[in-house]
């Protein structure tokens, strides 16, 4: 049944760089559609990144990058007819921000629960966020906990009320321990990163010569 032929219930908002997107973050998109039950899970590439201290790859190399990961039809990804892959940010001029994407998706489903997704790190430094207090009136907040075995939840891992986030829900991934920064300086010393990233993914990168030289 097609996922816009139903009333929309619960949607996701999986944020990210995706510099490039690897398989721990579709791992964690087919878990959280699964075990947030989503309706459809909201994949949006950041555009002006107002947090990050690099200089990101180009926004339209990212999205294609992301589009391949995500709704390519891959093993990796059995749920790719939930998946939209959100444009908003890299349309977006200026710096981009969490809370105007919430508020964007908000109106696009008025009677839905809306789950923001975020990392550990951003977990951690979510008090500096704009208008953070407001993003968890808005959504409830799932923090994926990739260091975390699927059969280890007794306490949280990091200091959530500190963070302002005290409200926030535990998602329990598997162990993959694949990081963006890695898959680029893999790439930048030649290294074999087919394990690493979707096929679709590293075909683009290769063909594009992204991350070869990037000192």
């Amino acid at each position: 049944m097609n996922v816009w032929s139903c009333v929309i219930k619960r949607v996701g908002i999986l944020g990210g760089a995706y510099d490039p997107p690897h398989l721990a973050h579709v791992a964690l998109a087919q878990f959280a559609l699964e075990d947030l039950e989503l309706d459809v899970l909201h994949v949006v590439p950041t555009g002006h990144a107002w947090h990050k201290t690099r200089s990101l790859t180009s926004v339209v190399d990212r999205l294609a990058m992301t589009r391949l990961a995500f709704t390519g039809h891959s093993q990796e990804l059995r749920s790719s007819d939930k998946i939209r892959v959100d444009d908003r940010e890299a349309r977006r001029l200026g710096p981009s921000y969490t809370i105007d994407t919430l508020q964007e998706i908000e109106l696009l489903y008025p009677k839905a629960k809306l789950f923001l997704i975020i990392g550990q790190d951003q977990a951690e430094l979510f008090d500096t966020w704009k208008d953070h207090a407001l993003i968890v009136q808005k959504a409830q907040v799932v923090v994926a906990c990739r260091s975390m075995d699927l059969g280890t939840l007794s306490s949280p891992p990091i200091p959530l009320e500190a963070a302002g986030l005290g409200d926030a829900v535990h998602l329990k991934c598997p162990l993959m321990p694949i990081s963006a920064t890695e898959v680029r300086a893999s790439i930048e010393q030649g290294l074999d990163v087919s394990q690493l990233v979707p096929e679709l993914v590293l075909n683009y990168i290769q063909q594009q010569g992204l991350y070869s030289n990037m000192s």
